[in-house]
């Protein structure tokens, strides 16, 4: 009776720990499988959004200077009409 006791109520085996062990490491390789590539097309399409639609344009040397905002008095160095 002792030995069913000990048995039954210690805890768990070294079997169900490297189940539980094996079970959450397949898991983080199915999730990694999936969060990587999502990852790495995210910085590939942030990295072009900044590019594209943050970038200032080359300025025409030959241009004339930019309009003047209509509400603000330019600095004593900037060039506007």
């Amino acid at each position: 009776m002792s030995a069913r006791r000990r048995d039954g109520q210690r805890g768990q085996t070294a079997n169900e720990y490297l189940m539980i062990a094996g079970l959450m490491t397949a898991m983080l390789i199915v999730l990694s499988g999936i969060i990587i590539p999502t990852l790495k097309f995210i910085t590939v399409e942030l990295g072009l959004h900044m590019v594209v639609h943050l970038s200032s344009p080359a300025r025409d040397e030959n241009a004339p200077p930019p309009p003047c905002p209509e509400f603000v008095e330019p600095d004593e160095n900037v060039e506007c009409q």
